[in-house]
């Protein structure tokens, strides 16, 4: 061996011993993710009619033809109120009924208010009518979660002993 590659071998040998350690080799690891939960089965089921509309409507009806019906039994008869019985159109006869009054007068103080509230009615009427109507001739759906069940259908019978006579006991459940 040469001396320069002697001198040139004995410069690299303290490079090497402080030269990083090689990096140790990283195994993979493959993690499984875990299944998704299940997911429960619904079926649609359609109803025959929309009892939630159907419901609405008929309150909103029966507060506001009731309300007509109070005022046209504590009323004697006067500017219309009697046509209040009629449902539906009995607060617009009754405002057509009810015609003008002069404001200067005293009894007339309240007859924009009267007029008013007999719009309303009318209005909340109809719009009961309509929800009946709706809720009947549109039906509703909802989703129903169908679970299957195992169900134990054995019949299981026993021999056994009432009042000293011999039987036979069965169970099970159906």
């Amino acid at each position: 061996m040469k001396p320069h590659a002697i001198v040139l071998s004995a410069l690299l040998i303290p490079v090497n011993v402080f030269a990083d350690p090689p990096a140790p080799t990283q195994v993979p690891v493959v993690v499984n993710p875990p299944p998704p939960p299940a997911q429960p089965e619904y079926r649609e089921v359609t109803d025959s009619y929309n009892a939630t509309m159907f419901m609405t409507g008929a309150l909103v009806f029966a507060a506001s033809y009731g309300a007509s019906v109070i005022v046209a039994a504590s009323s004697d008869g006067d500017r219309g109120n009697d046509r209040l019985y009629v449902p539906v159109v009995g607060p617009w006869l009754a405002w057509n009924d009810r015609g003008s009054c002069d404001i200067t007068k005293s009894k007339c103080d309240h007859e924009t208010t009267a007029k008013v509230l007999l719009v309303a009615d009318g209005v909340f009427q109809a719009a009961g009518i309509i929800g009946m109507i709706d809720g009947i001739l549109q039906p509703s759906s909802h989703r129903v979660v169908t679970r299957s069940a195992k169900l134990d259908t054995k019949v299981h019978l026993r021999p056994t002993m009432v009042h000293g006579h011999p039987g036979i006991s069965v169970s099970g459940h159906f």
